[in-house]
C-alpha cells in the first residue's frame, strides 16, 4: 500500500514539475489576442526578459532574451550541463512586424519576421517570413527588466 501511494506522490510530483517548468502555453480559443503596433513593440520589448522553456524533462532547456534600444539584443539558452549565449539585431518594418537576425546558427543567422501579439498574460509570435527558427510560432512570458543581466 506505501509502494502504490509512494509511486502516486512521486507521479504527481513529476506531472507539477513539468508543469511548471513548460513555456506558457498559448492562449486558449476564447482569448482574444491583440497584436502590437511597433510603439506597443518598443515599449513592450525593450528592457525586459522574454522568457520560455521546452524539452523532455531529462533535458530541459530555458531561453532567455533582451531586447536593446539599439537595436541589438542578446539570448540565452541554458540546459543542465551548459549553455549557448547569442547577440543579434532587431527591428520593425514598415508594415509593424518585429524582425530579427541572431548572429549564430539559431534561425541561420538568418532574418526573420513576425507578427506579434498578445493575450492571456504571454505574446505570441505568428511567423510572416524570412528565416523562421525552429518553429512558426513561439509563446513567450514577459518578464520586467533584465533579469538576467543580459
Amino acid at each position: 500500500m506505501q509502494t502504490s501511494s509512494l509511486r502516486r506522490f512521486t507521479a504527481l510530483l513529476a506531472a507539477i514539475l513539468l508543469a511548471a517548468c513548460q513555456s506558457p502555453p498559448a492562449p486558449g480559443p476564447g482569448v482574444s489576442l491583440v497584436a502590437l503596433t511597433v510603439a506597443d513593440l518598443r515599449h513592450t520589448l525593450i528592457g525586459n526578459t522574454l522568457s520560455r522553456s521546452g524539452g523532455p524533462l531529462w533535458r530541459r532547456w530555458d531561453y532567455a532574451g533582451v531586447h536593446r534600444d539599439d537595436g541589438t539584443m542578446t539570448g540565452r539558452v541554458s540546459w543542465p550541463d551548459g549553455e549557448e549565449i547569442a547577440n543579434g539585431v532587431w527591428d520593425t518594418s514598415p508594415d509593424g512586424l518585429y524582425c530579427r537576425a541572431w548572429g549564430n546558427r539559431w534561425g541561420a543567422g538568418q532574418r526573420g519576421c513576425f507578427q506579434v501579439s498578445r493575450g492571456d498574460g504571454v505574446l505570441v509570435f505568428h511567423h510572416v517570413s524570412g528565416s523562421r527558427g525552429d518553429a512558426e510560432r513561439y509563446v513567450y512570458r514577459l518578464l520586467p527588466g533584465n533579469l538576467h543581466g543580459l
